[in-house]
């Protein structure tokens, strides 16, 4: 399977700018030949704090995630994109959403929150995928700390895991040495999980993250594919936007 990994800048609360560039890079994987677009986490929404912005918060019947829905079904790309849900009964998620032929096909919370992520409900239920005839899990962020997602994947029959992150950065990069350091942090933290886990599992691993400067807080990006032997075969070099093609053995 061919996908297009996505480290993009998503910015706060502005769902209908970040449908835009959604839209632009599906575009782009279907004249790249590929099958799966990867965003990052909560790329549609921009990252959000339920207890301080709540109307940043969408559910899954948004017109943003119907209109990215529709546009799989029109290139035959499927998209995998995340969002700040709003359940209907109003409980607040971590969700990535994977649509295909169309429509919403499936929704994988996250089960394991990260540092300042308290606002949000835990989810519970791991889910599988299957697109272009491979299956598939994903593991949202701080959930590469711990064994159970990637296990659950492979015991559902996933060979692949999708790595979506939005890791904001404790204080704001202000030059270059401090985006390095940024980076160098998040670098080892998520390739080290994710090789980690690819040698534990036979898996292959790919990571999209968010990248760049947001109205409060700064990203540290990458985009990267990790093979079964825990290798790393196809990366971005730094923190800056960017995609990466990467082709993933069946």
């Amino acid at each position: 399977m061919r996908a297009l990994l996505a480290a993009i800048r998503c910015p706060k609360g502005d769902a209908e700018r970040n449908l835009a560039a959604h839209l632009g890079l599906v575009a782009q994987a279907r004249a790249e030949s590929c099958e799966l677009v990867l965003f990052p986490e909560m790329s549609l929404t921009g990252s959000a704090d339920p207890a301080a912005r709540p109307e940043w918060l969408i559910g899954l019947d948004h017109p943003a995630v119907a209109a990215l829905a529709e546009a799989t079904g029109e290139t035959g790309v499927g998209a995998c994109f995340g969002v700040a849900e709003r359940s209907p009964d109003g409980t607040p998620y971590i969700a990535q959403v994977f649509a295909a032929a169309g429509r919403v096909a499936g929704v994988q919370r996250k089960r394991h929150l990260g540092e300042d992520e308290e606002a949000f409900t835990p989810a519970t239920e791991p889910v599988g995928f299957d697109h272009a005839g491979a299956r598939f899990g994903v593991a949202i962020c701080a959930e590469a700390g711990f064994d159970g997602p990637f296990d659950a994947a492979a015991a559902g029959g996933a060979r692949l895991v999708l790595f979506p992150a939005a890791p904001g950065l404790y204080g704001r990069r202000t030059d270059e040495a401090s985006w390095q350091r940024g980076f160098a942090w998040w670098e080892g933290s998520a390739l080290g999980d994710a090789r980690r886990h690819a040698r534990r599992r036979s898996l292959w691993i790919a990571l999209a993250g968010q990248a760049g400067t947001t109205l409060d807080e700064d990203f540290p990006g990458l985009a990267a594919l990790v093979g079964p032997d825990g290798q790393v075969t196809a990366r971005l070099p730094d923190w800056r936007p960017g995609v990466l093609l990467a082709d993933i053995p069946g």
